[in-house]
């Protein structure tokens, strides 16, 4: 029987948006086995004395694409630097790409990442390696491709360079499907989850950062309406990048599961995703980094996301108070927002710090409601007894100053996934400077020691 770990002294914050000091956690195998006040609480294994650290669940990014490194910014470039998203490098590096960017989320606190989108089956292969112990790194999801039209907004590389694949009569290039009509898109949704997608992402509008025509649209109605239907019919849910307010309520009719983006939604679309239980992924970290571009001359793809920016200053507080099931999550392996240790912090310190929302409320959306978006709510997500032992040590109070997840390097003693240590800086007959994050940066994979 594996020993039990027992944390004694915690400052306990457990999921829900509850803080409790003096706490004791215990820990058996992969499951919390006991919650209690530390006085009378079990001292029958190895006790680690957290002296007032923080103690709290693993967090979720819920808008992961794991295999991007330096992408372009496409306001900037065409078509993701004159290429086709999965297409910038062979599979195999891709995939080893986004095993380093997993591992990275797991040295930053995350345990677990929801894909918003992957190239050439990425994510379900990396979850095959996580389950038989090739890799270390947080848990994933896994998503499909991009499900898109011809010469819609995605379809926009340097076409020439590239060889036209058909797979059984569909056009697949990189991260994309290239589908049109309805009995296609049926066809390609049901192709990617037999290739291991459990969730659809859909590109139905452009906006938040490429293709600005908040009224234009990729997908019919029809064609959108196939693709939830088929993925509902299999019991797979459906992600849309969707910004402009008639498209994200055309989706939200349809049964939409995940809002990416929404950038110019409103009250009524508040409200509907209220009453719906949709998820909403705002990922506005992109969006702060390309407030950096504004000036006082008129841009054509500034303004938008400056006018976007503006418009969540009022809206992401207020679907925060009603109850919207926000996650936070981003494009994360674009150019300036690499895939690097503390990077998902400081996303969460964009909304604290920029829109008002209490830091209570933003680490519940990256614990218990980041759980629910990965199916995993009656696994993990809280700190309650029979729940899976993903759990962090802060050395510091991140419901006071979130910002000391920006630095995890420094400030995460330990990271735990399904009870088995990651990181343990509070075993003292042993030193973990050796444990390191894998950051990706800029095309190259380095080691960050400690």
């Amino acid at each position: 029987m594996s020993e039990r770990v027992i944390f004694t002294g915690a400052r306990l914050f457990d999921g829900t948006g509850s803080v409790q000091d003096g706490m004791t956690v215990a820990v058996q195998a992969d499951r919390i086995v006991d919650v209690c006040e530390d006085e009378g609480g079990p001292r029958d294994g190895r006790v680690i004395p957290l002296a007032g650290k923080t103690l709290m669940p693993g967090m979720t990014v819920g808008h992961w694409h794991g295999e991007y490194v330096s992408i372009g910014p496409p306001l900037f470039y065409a078509g993701r630097s004159g290429t086709f998203l999965g297409t910038e490098k062979p599979p195999v590096i891709l995939a080893l790409q986004a095993a380093a960017a997993l591992r990275t989320a797991l040295t930053s606190g995350v345990t677990r990442v929801v894909s918003a989108a992957a190239a050439h089956d990425v994510d379900a292969q990396l979850q095959a390696a996580l389950d038989q112990g090739l890799i270390d790194g947080a848990r994933i999801t896994p998503c499909s491709r991009h499900i898109v039209t011809t010469g819609d907004g995605e379809d926009r590389g340097l076409w020439w360079q590239h060889e036209e694949k058909y797979i059984n009569g569909i056009r697949r290039l990189g991260a994309n499907v290239f589908v049109d009509g309805a009995d296609q898109v049926a066809k390609a949704v049901r192709q990617e989850i037999l290739r291991g997608a459990e969730i659809i992402k859909l590109l139905p509008s452009g906006g938040h950062g490429f293709h600005y025509n908040e009224d234009g649209r990729n997908l019919s109605h029809a064609e959108l309406r196939a693709a939830i239907e088929t993925a509902h019919d299999r019991g797979v849910r459906v992600r849309a990048h969707a910004t402009g307010k008639a498209m994200i309520m055309e989706c939200l009719d349809l049964g939409l599961d995940i809002v990416d983006h929404g950038d110019f939604l409103d009250e009524e679309v508040i409200d509907r995703m209220a009453k719906q239980g949709t998820f909403f992924v705002p990922s506005l970290a992109f969006s702060k980094m390309m407030t950096g571009f504004a000036t006082d001359e008129p841009s054509p793809t500034i303004d938008p996301i400056m006018t976007a920016w503006a418009n969540m200053k009022i809206m992401l507080p207020k679907a925060n108070a009603a109850g919207v099931k926000l996650v936070p999550g981003d494009d994360y392996g674009s150019l300036g927002m690499e895939h690097e240790v503390g990077i998902y912090g400081t996303e969460l310190e964009i909304y604290v710090k920029e829109f008002g929302i209490p830091a209570a409320d933003v680490l519940c959306w990256a614990t218990r409601n980041g759980a629910e978006l990965a199916l995993e709510g009656d696994e993990s997500g809280t700190i309650e007894v029979g729940k899976r032992a993903d759990l962090i040590v802060v050395n510091g109070d991140p419901v006071a100053d979130i910002s000391v997840l920006t630095d995890p390097l420094r400030n995460l003693d330990v990271v735990m996934t399904g009870g088995r240590f990651f990181k343990d800086r509070l075993d003292g007959s042993t030193e973990r400077a050796a444990v390191r994050g894998l950051m990706v940066h800029r095309g190259s994979i380095e080691m960050a020691a400690e």
